[in-house]
């Protein structure tokens, strides 16, 4: 019996346990929309640029630990999503991107708003399927979830054509194929297991592919072998700041002291993380491709694992069953040395993240603001951050533990912040979310806070507003001192525009006014904007301009 391929779809997205969708309605995927107005367990976000969208489905990706979707249209629908495929792809997150097409008989004339996605998208997506047949329709969906959840996680685009979704198809919906882990070998399993208990000095580095119980489990894992614990840039809540066997944070230009004591360790062991530039210190710490200790790396992709290192062991697996059977295993008798090596390491962390306040005549020096959102975030509270230098005080200063869940671009993209916000508390109700953003990549996709308002989202959103592209500043202070030149922003009263939105609007222009102001908008029950008007000369918690440029001469 026939149906509606659109229903199919609907019905097959249903079935893989999508109850959200992030969009911008599009007349290319019109039959899709109402299908989906028949099924109200799944809600259907509408966003206000498809940009916007994409980033909230890759929040979603991450918060839930679950493929996210975003559904556009073709064309420039496509290329403004086109940016959260890039970060997608690089920050290991599963998302199915449904994409409008052009009617099938029109392709291939350039028809309106036509593309070549398996082209465009070839460098950012895992696979691009375009449904060509309606009985493949449901085929075809299950397989887009499948590639985006297996192996390395990543971003799969399901292409529509718009006359294929009006049509009928003798189908039934899909149900998510079963899952495939690859597993620890057991000789490597003893070899690894030889190495942590053998090492005096190790580090862990736990990343982005441990949630839940795979975090608790970290945690016993450490207490059990006595291990010190890294967490790498935006991954920082992977393990609790404030434990005994917290061993610093990597973010970009991880501190100078704890790095060298770090380079002296004599094992790192990388848990669910990919080797990146952003985490690997710009691949000097593990040193590529060869480390200059040994090295183990834990993730579910053989073809990840080795690709940019040649480790000591390279283990193909899911990093919570490592843990598991470490933990099975047991920690035999580990060097008494180790238990020095924990507390230096764990001194080094504290003496780091502890603020002492710091004024400028300049502005605002934004850390004074961490430090009083650290003291009014919930453990269970939710941060997402856009790039920029005004995050480098968020990762040096704000404290987070396996309860909370930090959502960035770890390849540095601007415009995640908002939307990244407005998903996290769509998809995970009931929580505090506190977003960070910078005067220009509030800018960029600042709009979606309309979107927040609109579905009932609290975010506090505090704008660090140095009236420049600070970062940008800060490479010219290094490379051509005295000559900063284009990065000049004019801004919005932030408040007013907060308010405009249907926000409440907060400003803060002094120390003096940092703790009153912060708690207030942390306890206010809706939306907040806080407007920082902040320095641009302390441009990061271990650098000024000012000090940049006298350095380089």
């Amino acid at each position: 019996m026939t149906q509606p391929v659109a229903s199919i779809l609907a019905d097959t997205l249903a079935n893989h346990g999508v109850d959200t969708i992030y969009c911008v309605p599009g007349e290319s995927f019109l039959p899709l929309t109402n299908a989906l107005r028949d099924r109200p367990e799944i809600k259907l976000v509408v966003c206000r640029h498809e940009g916007g969208a994409g980033f909230m489905a890759v929040s979603h990706a991450r918060v839930r630990g679950e493929p996210g979707v975003c559904l556009v249209s073709r064309g420039p629908g496509a290329m403004n999503a086109a940016i959260a495929l890039h970060v997608a792809y690089h920050d290991a997150e599963p998302v199915v991107f449904l994409i409008g097409q052009a009617e099938r008989d029109e392709l291939n004339r350039l028809a309106l708003q036509e593309m070549n996605y398996s082209k465009t998208f070839s460098d950012t997506a895992k696979a691009v399927i375009e449904v060509i047949h309606p009985e493949n329709i449901a085929e075809d969906t299950a397989r887009a979830f499948h590639i985006a959840q297996s192996g390395t996680p990543g971003p799969v685009a399901l292409i529509l054509p718009e006359d294929l979704l009006y049509g009928q198809a003798n189908a039934v919906a899909a149900h998510p194929r079963a899952k495939s882990a690859p597993g620890v070998a057991p000789d490597q399993m003893e070899a690894a297991l030889q190495m942590i208990r053998s090492a005096e000095r190790p580090i862990v580095i736990a990343g982005g592919r441990l949630h839940g119980e795979g975090l608790a489990d970290l945690q016993r894992f450490a207490e059990a072998f006595n291990l010190p614990v890294a967490t790498p840039q935006r991954r920082f809540h992977t393990f609790d700041s404030k434990h005994p066997n917290a061993g610093g944070r990597l973010p970009n230009r991880a501190n100078k002291a704890l790095l060298d004591q770090l380079k002296t360790s004599d094992l790192v062991l990388v848990l669910g993380e990919r080797m990146l530039p952003s985490m690997t210190q710009n691949f000097t710490f593990p040193k590529a491709p060869v480390a200059d200790q040994p090295f183990i790396h834990v993730w579910p992709d053989a073809e990840e694992v080795g690709r940019a290192y040649s480790p000591t062991i390279g283990i193909a697996a899911d990093p919570h069953q490592f843990l598991k059977a470490m933990l099975a295993a047991g920690p035999g008798d580990v060097p008494a040395a180790r238990q020095g090596w924990v507390e230096k390491l764990n001194g080094l962390h504290r003496e780091n993240m502890t603020w002492r306040g710091k004024s400028s005549n300049d502005g605002l020096v934004f850390g004074n603001v961490i430090a009083a959102i650290d003291k009014n975030m919930t453990d269970t509270a939710i941060v997402t951050c856009d790039a920029g230098n005004f995050s480098s005080w968020m990762a040096q200063y704000l404290n987070m533990g396996p309860g909370n869940m930090f959502v960035g671009a770890t390849v540095g993209a601007m415009g995640p912040g908002v939307p990244s916000a407005v998903a996290a508390g769509i998809c995970s109700p009931g929580r505090q979310v506190v977003a960070f953003c910078g005067d220009g990549g509030v800018m960029m996709t600042g709009n979606e806070l309309a979107t927040a308002v609109q579905y009932g989202v609290p975010i506090k959103l505090f704008i660090a507003d140095n009236s420049a592209y600070g970062t940008i500043r800060m490479h010219q202070a290094r490379s051509f001192p005295g000559r900063g030149y284009a990065i000049e922003l004019q801004n919005p009263d932030f408040v007013k525009w907060g308010e405009s939105f249907g926000a409440r609007g907060i400003l803060i222009e002094t120390e003096a006014e940092v703790e009153d102001k912060v708690a207030e908008a942390m306890a206010h029950d809706g939306p907040v904007v806080i407007h920082c008007k902040i320095s641009l000369d302390h441009i990061s918690p271990s650098a000024t301009i000012s000090g940049i440029e006298e350095a380089a001469g």
